[in-house]
């Protein structure tokens, strides 16, 4: 699969919204992740990690066989340190799709399906984490201001979108199903 691009497409979605934009921001409590319904923001690979964390855990927390996760690495080799969870999450969802340029092949898992993405795609300096379900609805996207390899690298700066509006999410799962269709068509 080749240029597309989650963030270019929540960015679109979001315009429309006309979103707050909280700017750099050093640290997001669960309170502010929890109680905006939306918002943009810059932050450090820390914040993005955590706020991913709290999305994966709320998964975790609702066992809900309904929904649909889609996770966005730039590399399955990214999802290696945290295939645990993911496979837990597989457990407990309808499916998760995993996005990532085809490095290093993880564990199959019957409600788990790899979509592979080329290198040099915009996902190639995304991450995202977008859950649609009865009981939780939210996107988190984000992108890197730089094209270094250094993901996990504290000082990497990201350009990140988070949204629990219904609207948003339903809007963002449609496009990543329709990824998904592309992908399984060729």
């Amino acid at each position: 699969m080749r240029n597309f691009s989650m963030f270019e497409q929540a960015h679109k979605i979001i315009e429309a919204a006309e979103i707050q934009d909280l700017g750099f921001v050093s640290n997001v409590s669960r309170r502010d992740f929890d109680e905006r319904q939306s918002f943009a923001f810059r932050a450090p690979s820390p914040v993005i990690e955590y706020l991913t964390l709290l999305i994966e855990n709320r998964l975790l927390l609702r066992t809900n066989r309904t929904g649909r996760v889609y996770a966005g690495f730039d590399r399955l080799s990214r999802l290696e340190p945290v295939i645990e969870r993911y496979l837990r999450i597989a457990d407990l969802s309808e499916r998760v799709y995993v996005f990532g340029a085809a490095d290093w092949p993880p564990p199959r898992h019957p409600n788990m399906k790899l979509i592979e993405t080329e290198a040099a795609d915009g996902a190639g300096r995304e991450w995202f984490v977008l859950v649609d379900s009865s009981t939780l609805r939210v996107a988190l996207i984000a992108r890197a201001e730089d094209e270094t390899e250094a993901h996990g690298s504290e000082a990497r700066t990201w350009r990140a979108i988070k949204s629990s509006d219904p609207a948003i999410v339903t809007e963002l799962a449609n496009y990543a199903e329709g990824l998904i269709d592309t992908s399984l068509a060729a």
